[in-house]
């Protein structure tokens, strides 16, 4: 990788989200309340980790 491009991580970050927020019903149909409220809120860390990543990312393209 050139030092001109940088490799893209923000995309990695909502993949993950994606399926932390299906792993409750396709792993665990029958999951206890607390296990999904777990992986919502495991989801949503996920997300804004990405929101910040891409940030950095449209930033870095700028310069």
């Amino acid at each position: 990788m050139s030092k001109e491009t940088q490799p893209q991580v923000a995309v990695w970050f909502f993949v993950a989200a994606t399926f932390v927020f299906a792993s409750t019903s396709l792993f665990f149909p029958d999951a206890e309340t607390w296990l999904r409220i777990t992986t919502v809120v495991a989801g949503l860390v996920l997300v804004v980790l990405g929101g910040i990543q891409l940030s950095r990312e449209f930033a870095q393209r700028k310069k």
